[in-house]
């Protein structure tokens, strides 16, 4: 029998040895999910303190070369949630991408995942949402040009905000804030995509070494005073969409080297250490991706006990697209509400129903097709598409596929 936890084995034996399913990834995706709803509770229901930010500006301290805020002591652990979604996803898409016979296969599986449950809650809440909350006439909301902006969201190219909704809520106007990860996303599969065109990909050492270029480029240029990421040292409380394409490198890199690199408990524990104190200065967490990735994947391939959270369906990107609507949709309802902690559970139970309907409605629907589809892509966009080096008749990685599908990253 698999033992819970892995006991210092290499990532690929540690796959073998789950047999491709490891439910620490069921748990991991959920939990991520619902951090990011739980983060953002507290915002959308009392406001944003901008004295909170204030004081972090007046406690930064320079460590050398770079300036680092002294946040709350908890704060560490919340800025690790997004970049610790970017490593799950690049460990897994990486599963995804060895399992792929084409640079089109590998992109519409992409797709498929994330823009068929994305334009169906684009839609309910343009068409939905909106019309039963906006505060302007129906002639006038359905003219505006946030309105005919808002389809935009199902290309990536993301839009905040519907006319007239949400205008006396703490947090004014927003509908989805959490959807601003997905252009970081997709932006990673670009980098792959074209890792894989320039005949790049195949080779394993190439992604650690263009993961490792990219690490020492944005240091270099912190240091040298041409970038610094943004950190709630500036106000802005935001971990950076460089830094989360550097985490999601690193996932990929970790699924590369995976014969290489062993999932130790003693590198795990040194791990969680060390994600915490290096986000505890916003100005390293490039440095901090490393630790946060490690950690990531070294629970995921944690073998769990089984439980409903498994059986049940995949909820987790669920209530990642929906969380945040609906926690708008309970402000804007019960605008006498400043417990935010009722508020997080209100809106975390409607939006497991919503995943649960995404879920079983859409998503699963969508992935049964999936194989159907792909090949029929490859077949028409044959001119289109660059075959890749592994192939159809290559050799097999060495662990079986992990039959769990990556999500895009959130949330913040």
């Amino acid at each position: 029998m698999t033992s819970a936890l892995p006991k210092g084995e290499s990532i690929s034996a540690r796959m073998e040895s789950v047999e491709g399913h490891s439910t620490g990834f069921d748990y991991l995706r959920i939990l991520l999910s619902t951090a990011v709803l739980f983060i953002h509770s507290k915002t959308f229901t009392l406001g944003a303190d901008v004295q909170t930010f204030k004081s972090l500006v007046d406690s930064t301290v320079r460590v050398g070369m770079f300036s680092m805020a002294q946040p709350p002591i908890y704060q560490p652990i919340l800025w690790a949630v997004v970049p610790a979604f970017f490593a799950l996803s690049g460990f897994l898409v990486s599963g995804s991408l060895h399992r792929s016979k084409t640079t089109i296969g590998f992109l519409l599986l992409r797709v498929l995942r994330i823009i068929p449950a994305l334009c169906v809650e684009s839609l309910l809440a343009m068409l939905v949402l909106g019309p039963l909350v906006t505060s302007f006439t129906l002639a006038a909301y359905f003219s505006d040009p946030l309105f005919r902006a808002y389809p935009l969201n199902i290309i990536g190219d993301i839009q905040y905000y519907l006319p007239g909704v949400f205008l006396n809520n703490p947090v004014p106007r927003v509908v989805n804030l959490q959807l601003w990860t997905i252009p970081a996303e997709m932006y990673c599969y670009a980098i792959l995509a074209t890792l894989l065109v320039l005949q790049l990909a195949h080779l394993r050492r190439t992604v650690p070494l263009v993961t490792v270029a990219t690490f020492i480029c944005l240091l270099g240029m912190q240091a040298l005073g041409i970038h610094a990421p943004a950190d709630w040292s500036a106000g802005d409380g935001r971990v950076q969409i460089e830094t989360l394409v550097l985490a999601f490198l690193i996932g990929v890199s970790l699924f590369e080297l995976k014969d290489k690199v062993p999932l130790r408990a003693d590198l795990f524990a040194l791990s969680v250490v060390l994600s915490y104190a290096l986000l505890w200065g916003g100005a390293l967490q490039y440095l901090a991706m490393i630790p946060i990735a490690y950690a990531t994947v070294f629970v995921g391939l944690s073998n769990f006990r089984e439980t409903f959270v498994n059986r049940t369906g995949d909820y987790s990107y669920g209530v990642y697209l929906y969380g945040l609507p609906v926690q708008q949709l309970l402000v804007y309802l019960f605008p006498e509400n400043r417990n935010w902690l009722l508020s997080f559970a209100m809106a975390y139970v409607l939006s497991l129903v919503f995943a649960a309907l995404s879920w079983h409605l859409v998503e699963s629907k969508v992935l049964a097709k999936k194989r159907v589809i792909v090949a029929a892509a490859e077949n028409f966009l044959r001119p289109l598409s660059f075959r890749l080096p592994w192939g159809p008749a290559a050799k097999p990685v060495s662990a079986p596929p992990i039959a769990m599908v990556p999500k895009p990253a959130d949330l913040s």
